[in-house]
This record gives structure tokens, C-alpha cells and sequence, in this order.
């Protein structure tokens, strides 16, 4: 009868040491928890930060926060843009060359920066492809960069923008050119089939060809241009070729009369006049 008495007393022991225990370990788990939450002011609650969840429980008075804030919710300033001409005449829609007479109408030079580009969505013209063609060429009148992978790949837009040109033109073929709101325009030819038409507003990265060989070509490519107010520049300004990442650097646009010269410099190397 003792020796059952003592089993019952020690059983009951354990399970006060063991509730006592847990008690414990669920404060010292709130605290160290607690510690790691980020709590703004009361003020801020629901308006700088009104991605708070309301109905979540708070642990030693910290709210728990949602994983991730929605992007149109952060606090980040709007990707640079410039004024742009967005309804285009005859010259703008059958050509690929074609002026805008927006673009330098209040100053001779503009500055792109691709650094703050690249914080928003930008995408390879044909991911995983190679360079068989640079631009200029051997006889130096090449006017973009050829990019091969296989034929039928899926070419994408570059940056956002607006589909100014469409259709099958002469030597390129079937060519989609893009004025994008950062002020350049984009060029891809040679298409087996254009997937979009003249006047739609594109994203970047979207689907809006396949490559061919339509026009003058020897073989399944995607023939790809860099424009400034119609002249075309080295794409490799823009791209490295080897990461197909954008360039960490500042084009350089200036009008000079009739001509554009783009050259690009690092931002560190840039300096306000006073």
C-alpha cells in the first residue's frame, strides 16, 4: 500500500515538473521570438506599414507580420521615365527607322540609367542564346547583334513598352519594333512569326515572337537592334553577353543636328554641374 502511494505521489511529481517545464519554455520561446519582430510606431500601424495582418495574434505585445509586403505597397521611387510619342503616324508603323519628335524636345542629351533599370523587371531579348554576329561586323554596317539558340525559340520583350511597328519589311523580315517609356526603342527580326500586332502595350519578358529566317537570313536567328530616336547603337551597351544581364552603367544619348551619339559611362563618374 505504501510502495503504490509513493508511485502515485512520484507520478504526479513528474507531471507538475513536466507542466512546469513547458510553462517555461513557452515564455522563453515568446521572448526570444519577440525579440526578433520588428514593431513600428502606433501611428504607422495600417498606413506606411499596411501589410500587417489585423486578425493575428500578438506575442508579449509584438504584432506578427505578413512574409512579404505587396510591391505597389513599398516605398520605392518610380522607374525614370521620359515623354515619348505614343500614337504614331504612317512613317512610324511601316518603317523601322522613324524619329520621335518627343524625345528631344526639352533638352540635346538624356541620360539612361540601366543601374535603376535593372531594380525593375528587364529581360534577355532570347535567354540562353549566343552571339554569331556582333554588331557593326566586319564591314561595320551590321545595325544589331545576332543572337542564335534553335529555331521557333520564343523571343521576349526587353523592357515595357509599346509595339510602334509590326508586320514583314524587306531585308528583316518579319520585325517587331518596341518604343519603350525609358526612351529607347528595340528592334527583333528575322521572326518566323510575330506573336503580338502593331499598337499593343507589351511587359517585359513577354512572349512576342519566334525566331526564323524570314527576310535576309542564312539561318534561324534573332536579329536584335538598340535605337535612339532611330539610330541604332551597340546592343552591348546595353547587355553584357556573357551574364545577358543589363550593363551596370549610364547611356549617354546626345543630339547633334540629325546625329545621336550614345556612349555609356559609370555612374560614379557622372557628376551634377553647380
Amino acid at each position: 500500500m505504501t510502495y503504490l502511494c509513493r508511485m502515485k505521489h512520484t507520478s504526479w511529481t513528474h507531471k507538475a515538473k513536466y507542466g512546469f517545464l513547458t510553462v517555461l519554455g513557452t515564455i522563453a520561446l515568446s521572448t526570444c521570438r519577440s525579440a526578433y519582430i520588428h514593431t513600428p510606431p502606433a501611428e504607422a500601424v495600417g498606413a506606411k506599414y499596411p501589410s500587417i495582418l489585423p486578425d493575428t495574434p500578438t506575442l508579449s505585445g509584438y504584432r506578427l507580420y505578413a512574409p512579404f509586403t505587396p510591391w505597389e505597397e513599398l516605398d520605392i521611387p518610380p522607374l525614370p521615365s521620359v515623354r515619348i510619342t505614343e500614337n504614331f503616324c504612317y512613317r512610324d508603323i511601316n518603317h523601322v527607322s522613324s524619329t520621335d519628335p518627343e524625345l528631344f524636345a526639352d533638352s540635346d542629351v538624356l541620360h539612361i540609367d540601366l543601374m535603376r533599370l535593372q531594380k525593375a523587371a528587364y529581360s534577355f531579348p532570347l535567354p540562353g542564346a549566343k552571339v554569331i554576329s556582333p554588331y557593326g561586323g566586319r564591314r561595320r554596317t551590321h545595325s544589331g547583334t545576332d543572337l542564335k539558340t534553335f529555331a521557333g525559340d520564343t523571343v521576349r520583350a526587353v523592357f515595357d513598352g509599346i509595339v510602334r511597328m509590326a508586320k514583314l519589311y524587306s531585308a528583316y523580315g518579319n520585325v517587331i519594333v518596341i518604343r519603350h517609356f525609358n526612351g529607347m526603342e528595340t528592334v527583333y527580326s528575322h521572326n518566323s512569326r510575330n506573336l503580338i500586332t502593331q499598337g499593343a502595350y507589351v511587359k517585359s519578358g513577354q512572349p512576342i515572337a519566334l525566331t526564323g529566317r524570314t527576310g535576309r537570313a542564312t539561318t534561324e536567328h534573332l536579329h536584335f537592334e538598340a535605337r535612339i530616336n532611330g539610330r541604332p547603337f551597340d546592343p552591348g551597351l546595353l547587355f553584357n553577353w556573357e551574364t545577358q544581364t543589363l550593363q551596370e552603367n549610364i547611356l549617354v544619348c546626345t543630339k547633334n543636328k540629325n546625329s545621336i551619339s550614345v556612349s555609356s559611362i559609370h555612374p560614379l563618374l557622372l557628376r551634377p554641374r553647380h
